[in-house]
């Protein structure tokens, strides 16, 4: 009897609890949409490739054969996501609207230019808000035009040694003209030999290098496909915006305890668990249904793998949506003041994300990221969806994060103050 008497008080608090959650529209907007707007430009502008690509735009303006060739290899380029436009100035306006990260200029007269003594160059245009973002179009560049690039400086070598001085490499003009054979057909046939070993022995290089790089997993599960860059966004910004819940309740919490509410609820016979779990699980369970939703409108949208262990991911969900809200009633009851409340809860959430690799997997504090349940949560969905695991693969997952929202719980009852 006594049980049940404490299942209706938490249900009659939270029941209260929703109803407040339900008028705040904004934290509902930020909460669903926001996380998909961004993973829809995060994946607009790296593309949806095995790995993070860089969506950039290509225009040629030279009409020679290295144009050409330089084209062909960069749509081979399996890290660039390409689209081709027909001018300069229509890459500068869209790159400067933040469409794409970059744009490879290939400008007029390159082909002759590389065959010259100041050589030729490739102009690549860089959103200024993602200049730093540069380095990785250029290497992504040079990685897939080096072929050809070595073909051209080949040529241009060739070139400059029959234009200066023939006789060092051996040619007498008049020997030749003996022979009836002029200069210039010597050239091609030089710049055709040389080009064919050097071109060979570079392939060779590139297929069968001296030194090899293994890439190997860093668990056992081995992934049954290369990650898409919505496999790393979508749980990320799920779980990082998730936790923005902290301000809703902070600024609920902060306002009963200075109102007085707290005081008035407390004169009635409910315990201080009760009531912290009574004000706790809607917010799981909002973030849980968040969750649910980003991850469905990314499968639908945006081709999203989610895995083929469904009681796995949805013990993850539950794990993640209690760490969310465990963490959430931790805050709000240790939030002293208004100002507090506006800016605490938003400026951890931020943090965590950022630590954890929850923004972009490839920005993290590897010794503080395990610390935060973003990072366990987003490796066990990772698990799932790219590694094709299943509950004993994220076991460890599901423990650290009910542990998260026990012992955070817990915290929250101890610390909890009536004013």
């Amino acid at each position: 009897m006594e049980a049940v008497n404490v299942l209706r008080q938490i249900w009659a608090v939270m029941r209260k609890e929703l109803k407040v959650a339900a008028e705040s529209k904004g934290q509902w907007l930020n909460v669903f949409l926001t996380p998909l707007a961004f993973i829809a430009v995060m994946g607009a502008t790296f593309g949806n490739t095995g790995a993070p690509t860089a969506a950039v735009y290509l225009v040629n303006e030279d009409e020679g054969r290295l144009g050409r060739q330089i084209v062909s290899a960069l749509r081979d380029e399996p890290t660039l996501d390409l689209e081709v436009l027909s001018s300069r100035e229509e890459a500068d306006r869209l790159v400067g609207e933040g469409r794409r990260m970059a744009a490879i200029i290939i400008p007029a007269g390159l082909s002759e230019a590389v065959l010259t003594k100041t050589g030729g160059k490739i102009e690549v245009i860089v959103d200024p808000a993602r200049e730093q973002s540069a380095g990785i179009v250029l290497g992504q560049v040079q990685a897939a035009t080096a072929p050809m690039l070595i073909d051209a400086e080949v040529e241009r070598g060739v070139r400059m040694a029959f234009n200066t001085a023939p006789e060092t490499l051996g040619f007498e003009e008049a020997d030749l003209e003996a022979l009836g054979v002029d200069l210039e057909t010597v050239e091609r046939f030089l710049t055709a030999a040389i080009k064919g070993v050097v071109s060979s022995q570079v392939q060779d290089a590139i297929d069968d290098p001296l030194v090899r790089i293994e890439l190997k997993p860093a668990s056992d599960i081995a992934p049954r496909q290369i990650p898409t860059i919505f496999d790393y966004l979508t749980p990320g910004y799920s779980v990082f915006f998730a936790f923005f819940l902290m301000g809703l309740m902070a600024e609920i919490i902060y306002e009963e305890r200075v109102s007085g509410t707290l005081r008035r609820i407390f004169s009635l016979p409910i315990g201080r668990m009760t009531f912290l779990l009574g004000k706790m699980l809607p917010y799981a369970l909002i973030a849980m249904l968040q969750i649910v939703v980003v991850f469905g409108v990314s499968s639908l949208l945006f081709d999203f793998d989610l895995g083929e262990a469904p009681l796995a991911f949805a013990l993850l969900v539950v794990a993640t949506g209690l760490a969310v809200g465990g963490i959430s009633i931790l805050v709000a009851v240790l939030i002293r003041s208004e100002g507090q409340a506006n800016s605490v809860p938003s400026l951890l959430a931020v943090v965590m994300a950022a630590v954890s690799g929850a923004l972009f997997p490839s920005i993290q504090v590897p010794a503080l990221a395990q610390l935060t349940p973003h990072y366990w949560a987003i490796q066990g969905f990772l698990t799932i969806t790219a590694s094709g695991g299943g509950l004993v693969d994220v076991a460890l997952h599901l423990y650290v994060l009910t542990g998260i929202a026990l012992v955070a719980s817990g915290l929250a009852a101890w610390r909890f103050q009536l004013t």
